[in-house]
């Protein structure tokens, strides 16, 4: 009776052991799905908003953890093919993602993007518009799409696209972007408030900078100045993702600037900076902050020096008390 009970109880311990492991393997297969299933989602979410290196990661992590995952593995191959080509060699890569799966908004995105950047509008505007329709909430489509009604003078229409990609995600460059269609429309108020809403985004100050430059309010622009250069110098505000995010100024409808590195828009910062403290009649603060920039010793300087005194004599020809101090700041500096 005893050697029964005896073993009654190894018989429920054993038990009970196989139900507890059975239980966490259960537990701990259920928690693998949910980590690998919240990696899918936010790789798209990623894909969705153009941060394909972010993207790539994220799908590389999750593959992984499933190498089987077949949704994994074809978000990391978009996510590669629009973060390192460009070209005849992009357009080839997405041509045979389209004969993969012609279904997939990224793809007619893709196709977009490339026609864009070929001045080929109405082709890439009826990608852009299937990429939508496609996929409703690809924010990318919508402010891509806003890019080129801008580029064409459709200011309206671009308008009412970054408002739809903002309502996606509302990002700091769709924001920017829709601060700079109201700057364009002489929306000054407007595209200050908009410009307000990105906070630790330095472009955003240095574009609210240009409005109280053209509305000739030199002590605004320079309180904004210096809010960027502080944003700048600051090395954990500049690791958020939408710092790590180049720069696109444009400098007429035909040219655009690209500061890539934080050393290009920093010089930038700088010298805007130093043409405000030198209008406003700091000419030794104004020495400093082109100390600064001469500091970084870029390859891209003259390009920077050119996107200033295009927008110093866009921006200042209104202001008739400024004009030759802009032209002395100009001729000593740029």
């Amino acid at each position: 009776m005893k050697r029964f009970f005896f073993s009654g109880v190894i018989l429920m311990v054993v038990a009970g052991g196989w139900v507890v492991r059975t239980f966490e393997h259960e537990t701990k297969s259920q928690n693998d799905g949910s980590a690998v299933k919240q990696l899918v989602v936010e790789g798209e979410k990623a894909l969705n908003i153009g941060r394909y290196t972010d993207a790539k990661r994220v799908f590389a992590e999750e593959l992984k953890l499933n190498p089987q995952n077949i949704q994994a593995e074809w978000g990391l191959k978009k996510a590669q093919i629009r973060e390192s080509l460009s070209g005849e060699e992009f357009k080839k890569a997405v041509d045979d993602l389209y004969q993969q799966n012609a279904m997939d908004g990224h793809v007619s995105l893709f196709l977009g993007e490339f026609y864009a950047s070929n001045h080929e509008f109405e082709k890439a505007q009826s990608y852009f518009e299937a990429a939508i329709e496609l996929d409703p909430s690809l924010a990318e489509a919508h402010y891509d799409l806003a890019a080129i009604n801008e580029q064409q003078g459709n200011l309206n229409g671009a308008r009412v696209e970054y408002l739809k990609a903002i309502s996606l995600s509302p990002e700091a460059r769709y924001q920017n972007s829709l601060a700079t269609i109201y700057f364009k429309q002489k929306q000054y108020e407007a595209a200050v408030k908009a410009y307000g809403k990105n906070l630790e985004y330095p472009l955003s100050s240095l574009a609210s900078a240009k409005i109280f430059w053209r509305l000739g309010y030199l002590s605004q622009a320079l309180n904004y100045q210096k809010e960027a250069v502080k944003l700048l110098e600051n090395e954990l505000v500049m690791l958020k993702p939408e710092n790590q995010e180049a720069w696109f100024i444009e400098v007429d409808p035909e040219k655009v600037i690209k500061l890539a590195t934080l050393e290009e828009k920093k010089s930038y910062a700088y010298l805007s900076l130093a043409a405000t403290l030198f209008l406003h009649g700091d000419a030794v603060e104004a020495e400093r902050s082109v100390q600064k920039s001469s500091q970084l010793a870029l390859t891209k300087q003259a390009s920077i020096n050119m996107l200033l005194k295009t927008e110093l004599d866009t921006l200042m020809q209104g202001n008739a008390e400024v004009l030759e101090l802009v032209e002395i700041f100009k001729n000593r500096y740029l």
